[in-house]
């Protein structure tokens, strides 16, 4: 349901192409701007395989840009484009409807409980991953 939920909605919002797969990687963009490959695989718990074929379909629909990073040469950094700048308030507003729909079923102090819990978990598996890249 949510799957056909988002793609309907990003179709409805003539984001054409964009598909939910791309959310993640057009969020850390708008959140960090110009962003390294690694830390959008990263933001995105994706391997870098699979970042790199979502940042292709980006790029291809003229969305985001690759450019070199000021700091190495070496570094990939990804940045949006003014046309993908310019999807963020759609972006936005289609966000806040899918956490409406998601938490409308619980009470208030239930999505603060709930809310606490993700964080524990996710801060969990953060430092999980962390050690294991050492």
């Amino acid at each position: 349901m949510t799957q056909k939920w988002l793609t309907d909605e990003l179709a409805a919002a003539g984001m054409v192409g964009v598909v939910p797969s791309h959310g993640d990687v057009l969020a850390c963009l708008f959140r960090n701007g110009p962003t390294a490959m690694h830390d959008l695989a990263a933001f995105s718990h994706r391997t870098r395989p699979t970042t790199t074929v979502l940042v292709d379909k980006l790029e291809q629909m003229g969305l985001v840009q690759r450019e070199r990073s000021d700091d190495d040469a070496r570094r990939t950094m990804v940045a949006l484009t003014d046309a993908g700048e310019a999807l963020r308030g759609k972006f936005e507003s289609i966000s806040r409807r899918l956490v409406r729909f998601a938490y409308s079923p619980l009470e208030k102090d239930e999505a603060e409980i709930f809310e606490g819990l993700l964080g524990k978990i996710l801060a969990h598996m953060k430092t999980k991953t962390e050690r294991k890249d050492k």
